[in-house]
């Protein structure tokens, strides 16, 4: 036997290090390709045996980690190939009799014994890695027998959502709780205990708990992926308390880890080489498109594009307000700041079938608890909402109905047309205002909003592919406050204002467009009788 010196090992970086230390309940890791993620999760299980797992009676720490993968060949070419670059067969650590069986297709068990030092004290980790494949097996059938101190999840995405919880389930058994020293098992009950608490459990005082851990480590899955959902992606507040997220920034970003490993040069090669959904996965660490569609807005950038924190309204500044009718009515209010960006402060979603009248009541109560004695620069709605209705018989449209409640007339967004109305989103997206302010920004608290932006206000299939010249957007409950904001942004900048901005942005260099050239007309020195140029004539 000999010492490990685990100070050997260098985490990929500060997200890494943390996610290396962390005793769960669930820990879960995601960053790009190379980001040092499945070698962070090989040295996860020794440092926490050797450093936190309790101690026998007879001085010894022992501990069972089951690994977990789709398949024996995958296992074998990702996890298992980082694990032998630090305990390869015949390692000095592994036990001398039976210390490595398995292998190819089957399970893999690998003895491992060494020694350790926990302040002054020397310990003696017995540890063992067994893997296992669980491929088209029932999860539950699977992990049924296991009986383990902690488990792990390699490409944890890549198998059934049930795994974590079902493993985790496994976890914790092993040693029995009759072998453990009394004193060490009182440490280990009172964290227990406390880390149950902080996700809102009751428990008491004197119950024994086991150390119970579970982690997984994935690069980013599609955006609809259940433990997205988990790990409070989309909505933080919607987050399952048993989980921990680590999410290492992508591979272009400032702080990408396992910059040894995996250097700037090769990330910018792989974006050439990568297709778009691909790259945005591998090399920006975010998750994927959802697959029946493309995001509208692929310009949304979350770091720069969302408020770190909830946007109080500047005192004094009106609001636009920006509405979509129909069976699913939604509202959006932004208030345009002094050094032209425009804030989106908050949003209404209805539930389907929500008529004009609830909805106009639901707008007001919103204004007047969230926005009282601001102006009202000017309300823009659907052009589709002022259809309809008969005044001579005192029937009121949608828009009608609306504007009656509020005591503000509403003015129709200038167009309907789909591309125009996100140009408008769009330029707001695009503008960078003295090079380090974004020209739009959204609250976090507008959900529905955020999650559009992220992946759910998304092309159909048919104009993802290209199968269509329309920009065919499917109708979804993200649909209706999207469309929503494209009117209150169309509305307040203006039709021709988003159009100039267009044409601009896509005209070569040194191309002035004509709405440019006559803008410089209109300023430009009146001229002296009898001295014009015909063609500003």
């Amino acid at each position: 036997m000999g010492n490990i010196d685990v100070s050997r090992y260098v985490p990929p970086g500060p997200v890494g290090a943390a996610f290396i230390h962390s005793r769960g309940p669930i820990d879960i890791i995601m960053g790009p390709a190379g980001s040092g993620k499945t070698v962070a999760s090989c040295i996860k299980g020794p440092l926490l045996a050797a450093s936190y797992m309790p101690v026998c009676r007879d001085g010894r720490v022992r501990v069972k980690l089951i690994c977990v993968r789709d398949t024996y060949r995958d296992f074998a070419r990702t996890a298992l190939a980082s694990w032998h670059e630090m305990f390869p067969v015949g390692h000095p650590w592994q036990r001398p009799d039976k210390g490595y069986e398995g292998g190819q297709d089957r399970p893999v068990r690998h003895h491992l014994v060494w020694e350790a030092y926990r302040g002054a004290d020397k310990v003696i980790v017995e540890f063992t890695l067994e893997t296992g494949a669980i491929a088209d097996s029932n999860v539950m059938q699977f992990v049924k027998g296991y009986e383990v101190s902690m488990a792990w999840g390699n490409e944890v995405d890549m198998m059934s959502p049930e795994v974590p919880g079902a493993l985790f389930m496994r976890t914790g058994r092993y040693p029995p709780v009759k072998d453990i020293a009394p004193s060490e098992l009182d440490r280990v009950s009172r964290d227990g205990r406390e880390a149950m608490r902080r996700m809102g459990m009751t428990v008491d005082d004197t119950e024994i708990t086991l150390p119970r851990m579970f982690w997984g480590d994935m690069n980013p899955p599609d955006v609809d992926h259940p433990l997205l959902k988990e790990v409070g992606w989309e909505d933080p507040e919607k987050k399952n308390p048993a989980y921990n997220f680590f999410r290492q920034p992508g591979g272009l970003d400032d702080g990408a880890e396992n910059r040894v490993g995996r250097p700037r040069s090769a990330y910018e090669m792989d974006l050439r080489a990568m297709s778009e959904n691909l790259s945005r996965r591998m090399v920006h660490g975010l998750p994927g498109y959802a697959q029946d569609g493309k995001p509208v807005y692929p310009e949304y950038n979350e770091k720069i594009h969302k408020a770190d924190q909830p946007l109080a309204p500047t005192p004094g500044r009106g609001i636009t307000i920006g509405i979509d009718g129909g069976g699913s009515p939604s509202a959006t209010i932004g208030q345009p700041q002094s050094n032209g960006q425009d804030r989106l402060l908050a949003e209404l979603v209805t539930e389907p079938g929500t008529g004009p009248t609830r909805f106009s009541l639901m707008l007001l109560d919103l204004l007047m608890s969230q926005f009282p004695g601001l102006p009202i620069i000017g309300i823009y709605g659907d052009p589709a909402m002022f259809y309809g209705g008969d005044t001579e018989n005192d029937e009121m449209n949608f828009a009608m109905t609306v504007q009656k409640t509020l005591r503000f007339p509403i003015m129709p967004a200038p167009s309907n047309e789909p591309g125009v109305r996100q140009d408008a989103v769009r330029m707001g997206l695009t503008t960078m205002i003295d090079g380090r302010v974004p020209g739009y920004l959204v609250d976090p608290r507008c959900k529905m909003i955020l999650g559009g932006f992220a992946a759910h206000y998304k092309l159909t299939k048919q104009a993802t592919i290209g199968g269509t010249d329309k920009l065919a957007v499917v109708k979804n409950s993200y649909s209706h406050p999207h469309d929503a904001e494209q009117y209150r942004r169309l509305g307040y900048i203006g039709l021709a204002n988003v159009i100039a901005h267009g044409v601009t942005t896509s005209l070569p260099a040194g191309v002035v467009s004509l709405h440019e050239q006559r803008l410089l007309r209109s300023q430009s020195a009146p001229q002296t009788p009898g001295n014009f140029n015909v063609w500003d004539v």
